[in-house]
């Protein structure tokens, strides 16, 4: 099975759950840029919160490994790591009133022949500084030449959950 082909069979068991998710990283970036990058994973942001674990978990295809430690760790820190083959699924679930707005900003695209939600830009930005690694700068370097990285609403989320004084708001302010 394809990278789209899991992609497409893991939002529709979600859909056909009414479990509330978006994709991330790579996926929503291509949509942001308007460039593909090249990924082996999919991030995956489910809209609920660990008291829902088990109805998240039991939404998944039945490909997904359920893993004692990864769940044990997606229900102590709301992300985990799964796996299906070979394919890393990063998932993410709401920890914070973040991820309830999150939530309401998650845009549809065709993908794939079918039509899938994704983070939006400001979100995936958000989360890459959040994140802070070399890819995730990167990243925002290309979503500001492509016109768009909002970094306003960008510093404005980041400031009221860093602080003022982290390096990362710095670090975006400077980004070119």
């Amino acid at each position: 099975m394809t990278l789209s082909q899991k992609i497409i069979a893991i939002h529709k068991a979600l859909e056909g759950a009414d479990v509330p998710h978006a994709f991330g990283g790579a996926l929503a970036l291509a949509w942001c840029t308007e460039r593909a990058r090249g990924t082996i994973d999919i991030d995956l942001n489910v809209f609920a919160d660990r008291e829902h674990l088990d109805k998240v978990i039991a939404a998944m295809p039945a490909e997904v490994r359920r893993d004692p430690a990864a769940l044990a760790h997606l229900a102590r820190d709301g992300q985990a790591r799964l796996w299906w083959d070979q394919t890393p699924i990063d998932l993410f679930l709401s920890t914070t009133p973040f991820h309830d707005e999150v939530s309401r900003r998650v845009h549809v695209e065709p993908f794939a022949g079918s039509q899938v939600p994704f983070v939006s830009c400001v979100d995936l930005a958000v989360f890459k500084a959040f994140f802070d690694r070399t890819r995730d700068w990167a990243d925002l370097e290309e979503m500001a030449r492509a016109g768009t990285l909002d970094r306003e609403r960008v510093l404005g989320v980041l400031v009221d959950y860093l602080g003022g004084d982290d390096p990362r708001i710095e670090r975006l302010r400077d980004l070119r």
